[in-house]
């Protein structure tokens, strides 16, 4: 690893900043291709072949189908050395019936960005630069499919953005940047049946079994712990009302603050599904419809590098706090596997409501544009650090074997 006597870093570090300005039109000009073309998970064509050719024009040598997902890909481009690899991870996948509410044609060319800054410093460092096209997070979970699939493997650190409100914070105390482990589960019911008035005794009612599970999941409520959640809807209760349901089904989310504590919920569930099969005498099918999301290990001292770029970049954010997870994401799969972090950055100078209209109009602002171009600068600097300081490097890779092997990973 080239230190950073060996190189006049500072020069460096401007050419990695110039790179990034020099594309802030076509950054901003792809992002408003992505949020005038909204496509929900596994369906992001446009927006994913939008992001490979932009990487592909600019020198990166690009792999499509990318885990046997026609969403995703890989973008790389290597300096004199191929390691270390530092990668951004991009997201593009809009909200069914909303659009871009989470923002993540910004979370697109954050990655994006990012990933030719660094680029600019391969000329002068060794090492590579992956950006990874990472589809279907807001549902099914792409990253988890990818890293299932071994292909954040070799991977020395990943870095990404996500938008928030005023309220958002890079992570870098112990306690922030977390998530909540996350199991989707759909639960169905078989029974016979009837007539609902002429003769109900001879129907088994599979509604009445689904109702029984959301009383039995209410009844456990009391006796989990404070992070987790258990939500659920009714997605099937029948065809009409003078028939016995013979079949009824519901979806269901179970978090936790660890992939453990999340499994032990998801059995507990189960028994609450068969003892309403058992009281109803009907026959329950338990199904783990998709690959869980873990919880997510930030890495602080990678955190506490970016959030020293930032504030040089004039991006102020209050300071982290350590806090509960509360939602959920598909990035914790990758931090199992490879020093992560994914900071947050404001697009709103308000707090409001999440996956909402609003946020859609944030993100096709210009206070989003600015701020996105900004923590691409941040992550690009961020990422040279790594090429550059082999001390860092082991500190991060050290935080991250300790942190992960704490959590049973």
């Amino acid at each position: 690893m080239v230190q950073a006597e060996a190189v006049d870093l500072s020069a460096v570090q401007e050419n990695v900043v110039a790179a990034i300005e020099a594309e802030r039109d076509d950054l901003i000009a792809l992002s408003r291709f992505i949020h005038a073309h909204p496509e929900i998970a596994m369906q992001e064509t446009a927006s994913s072949a939008a992001c490979a050719a932009f990487l592909e024009r600019r020198g990166f040598a690009v792999e499509r189908n990318v885990a046997g997902l026609p969403t995703a890909f890989r973008a790389s481009v290597a300096g004199s050395g191929e390691r270390p690899t530092i990668a951004y991870l991009a997201e593009y996948d809009a909200l069914p019936g909303l659009g871009h509410g989470c923002g993540h044609n910004l979370i697109a060319i954050a990655g994006i960005g990012a990933g030719i800054g660094l680029r600019a410093a391969l000329n002068s460092v060794p090492g590579t630069v992956t950006v990874f096209g990472t589809p279907a997070e807001e549902a099914i979970g792409g990253k988890a499919i990818m890293s299932d699939a071994g292909i954040f493997d070799g991977i020395d650190a990943a870095m990404g953005a996500h938008p928030g409100t005023v309220e958002a914070v890079c992570p870098t105390v112990e306690g922030s940047g977390q998530a909540l482990a996350c199991q989707a589960v759909r639960i169905e019911f078989v029974g016979r049946p009837a007539h609902a008035a002429a003769d109900p005794y001879n129907g088994i009612n599979g509604l009445n079994a689904l109702i029984e599970t959301f009383n039995g999941i209410n009844a456990l409520r009391q006796h989990i712990c404070s992070d987790a959640r258990i939500h659920g809807i009714i997605t099937h209760g029948g065809e009409a009302p003078n028939v016995v349901p013979s079949f009824a089904a519901g979806d269901f989310l179970i978090r936790a603050q660890t992939m453990a504590y999340m499994n032990e919920l998801v059995e507990k569930v189960r028994r609450v599904a068969e003892g309403a099969a058992a009281m109803t005498g009907s026959e329950v099918r338990y199904l783990l419809p998709e690959r869980a999301t873990f919880d997510m290990i930030t890495n602080h001292t990678l955190a506490r590098r970016i959030k020293t770029h930032l504030d040089a970049l004039g991006l102020a954010m209050p300071e982290a706090v350590p806090e509960e997870g509360s939602g959920s994401t598909d990035w914790g799969n990758v931090s199992y596997v490879v020093p992560s972090v994914e900071t947050g950055f404001p697009i709103l100078d308000r707090v409001c409501t999440w996956h909402s209209p609003e946020v859609v109009e944030a993100a096709d602002s210009a206070m989003g544009y600015e701020n996105t171009i900004t923590v691409a600068k941040a992550l690009a600097l961020a990422g040279l650090d790594l090429l550059t300081d082999a001390a860092l490097l082991r500190r991060v890779k050290g935080e991250f074997a300790e942190t992960r092997a704490a959590r049973g990973g």
